[in-house]
């Protein structure tokens, strides 16, 4: 279980097109690869972690990711739900909001 989940969108900038998919699945592979619990929606990808490491590491991952496919400039926003009180999930943040 997660004490935070942080919601991340990563653009790429400069790339000559409008299609983005490719740059996702890149980064979705950099979560898969870590190994950390994510779900992908349409503008943002929520991600359960436990600490500000990971999210830095995952950052770096995936701005080496995408240099690698050329991508020579990134616009982060990212959102941070952060509980020290008790765990936090996606699912649960969902199941809140539906009840």
């Amino acid at each position: 279980m997660a004490k935070m989940v942080v919601s991340l969108s990563v653009t790429p900038l400069g790339t000559g097109s409008t299609h983005l998919s490719s740059y996702v699945r890149a980064a979705t592979e950099v979560l898969r690869e870590l190994g950390v619990k994510y779900r992908t929606a349409a503008g943002f990808t929520d991600i359960e972690l436990d600490d500000y490491a990971t999210l830095a590491e995952i950052l770096k991952r995936i701005e080496a990711r995408l240099e690698a496919m050329g991508v020579k400039r990134l616009d982060y926003i990212i959102k941070i739900d952060r509980r020290m009180d008790q765990e936090l999930t996606i699912e649960g943040k969902i199941a809140k909001v539906e009840r």
